[in-house]
């Protein structure tokens, strides 16, 4: 007798083919059989008129933060998320001095952990570097650089897919490419993977880009470009540049890919979006005492406002736990409020938070968007965690996934639902070598999402960001149903996926 059989679905089985019709059983947490008359079973799933696909995975995300304190992880699973690739943009839980000092303590210590997703694990390079020398704005020592690649190595050894980079995040940004590259070789000697948040999204978009496929082609190994875009107006278009170099770099024989996630906002730090690298690099208490200085205060803002203009329209505060009354505000708005300039009410803002709040830039065109998401090598993202105890986030954090198949497949069309549901499976299994993920075949595990594909669509949004997507009905994980009509039901049959284990 089989657990469960999902019968009259509209399989899309991840390969980027067309549907085919068919019933698919699940016994032991496996695709058992995918046909007709499939025999006796403990539950069915009647799926007439909806679309069954392998569960998504999110090629971009920040699971990991929340992990250890928040396992059931319920955005991903509500948004139909049975994977996260995690430990991005240079940072990761491990290694770090105040909690597990080796990525392999901590895979090892909770390797049964029960999760309501999957979840990949790679290795922040910052916090490699935070390991080895602290925040240190120089090149390393040989031996700073040798820790740097030990603690690698214990990752890579104990099953993380690989390392992520934050070029523009401290301290990953003082790092020059001979240390990219002498990390990047022992990834290659894993056959990892390199997930990379590039040194410059907007006015060096490009040569950001060419930096870290030099980065690659030395090294020898497979990379990501994580979140691509290419910010603020006067840059809007040069993703047309920056995936002709993608193109080329595979042409070359580079493997080189991207992801992207689907709303013209980004989501950071407001002190990183605020405050150029350079003074970043301080600890925060510094920062602060820079900016209550007038003449410090007025130099950091000149040199932002040459990137920015006068007007912070565009900055939207999103999580800001200190003061939680700026929360859903623009810039612009709490300037008004408060009789000041943008830039005054914006740092004043970093002060009174201890620089904890976080923000959403609305700085990306559509067309950009949809350039990259047709791209045959781009993946899909979150590019987030989990709400955690916050009440307002980016809307990412709970909508990606539905808004690309509801906004972008069905409405602006911009490619094909088979082909994005490969986008969102079968693509990235293939880059993170995840085995038995990402396609709807015999012995593959059965980790399935079923929707309406007529209805799918994100409700979350930057006013009202913890409303549940529509029209997806089950998300199916490891053969247990996590998620029943975007609503998480209590289920953890996740857990970490291993490389090589």
């Amino acid at each position: 007798m089989y657990d469960l059989i999902i019968k009259n679905g509209k399989i899309i089985d991840g390969t980027g083919s067309p549907y085919y019709r068919s019933d698919i059983a699940v016994k032991d947490g496996k695709i058992a059989r995918i046909g007709r008359e499939l025999g006796e079973t403990s539950r069915v799933i009647d799926a007439a008129g909806l679309v069954v696909t392998p569960g998504f995975i999110d090629s971009h995300s920040h699971a990991d933060t929340a992990l250890l304190t928040h396992p059931e992880l319920i955005e991903k699973a509500e948004q139909g998320i049975t994977t996260s690739v995690a430990g991005q943009c240079g940072s990761s839980v491990a290694p770090n001095q105040d909690g597990y000092t080796t990525m392999g303590a901590l895979l090892e210590d909770k390797k049964d952990l029960a999760l309501g997703s999957n979840v990949v694990m790679l290795v922040g390079h910052s916090s490699l570097r935070k390991m080895a020398m602290g925040r240190e704005n120089r090149a390393p020592t040989e031996a700073e650089l040798e820790t740097m690649k030990a603690l690698l190595r214990d990752a890579l050894e104990h099953g993380a897919a690989g390392m992520s980079f934050g070029l523009y995040y401290s301290p990953g940004n003082y790092a020059q490419l001979p240390e990219l590259i002498a990390l990047a070789k022992v990834v290659a000697e894993y056959h990892g993977v390199i997930a990379a948040h590039i040194r410059d999204e907007g006015d060096r978009v490009v040569e950001s880009v060419e930096e870290f496929i030099t980065v690659l082609r030395e090294a020898g190994v497979r990379g990501v470009i994580s979140h691509h875009k290419s910010s603020q107006p006067k840059n809007w278009g040069k993703t047309a540049k920056t995936l002709a170099l993608i193109d080329a770099a595979n042409e070359e024989g580079i493997d080189v890919y991207c992801d992207v996630y689907p709303y013209p906002a980004s989501g950071t730090s407001l002190v990183a979006f605020l405050v150029p690298t350079q003074y970043r690099a301080y600890p925060d208490k510094e920062i602060i005492a820079l900016l209550e200085n007038k003449e410090k205060r007025e130099e950091i803002c000149a040199i932002t406002r040459k990137i920015f203009g006068d007007d912070l329209h565009a900055v939207m505060i999103t999580s800001c736990t200190a003061c939680p009354q700026y929360e859903g505000k623009r810039i612009s708005e709490i300037a008004e409020e408060q009789g000041k300039s943008h830039y005054d009410a914006a740092m004043d803002v970093l002060i009174e938070t201890e620089l904890t709040c976080s923000a959403a830039f609305f700085s990306m065109s559509e067309e950009d968007i949809e350039r990259v998401m047709a791209h045959p090598r781009a993946m899909l993202c979150t590019d987030s965690g989990v709400a955690r105890h916050l009440t307002t986030y980016h809307p990412r954090l709970r909508g990606a996934f539905p808004r690309v198949l509801g906004r972008y497949v069905r409405e602006r069309k911009v490619t094909t639902l088979p082909e994005m549901i490969r986008k969102m499976t079968a693509m990235p299994a293939a880059v993170y070598e995840l085995k038995n993920k990402g396609l709807l075949v015999e012995g593959f595990d059965a980790d399935i999402c079923i929707f309406d594909e007529d209805t799918i669509i994100d409700r979350a949004d930057f006013v009202d960001c913890t409303k549940r997507a529509e029209g997806l009905s089950y998300v199916i994980l490891n053969g247990q149903i996590v998620a029943e009509n975007a609503v998480y039901t209590g289920a953890k049959p996740g857990g970490f996926l291993l490389r090589n284990r």
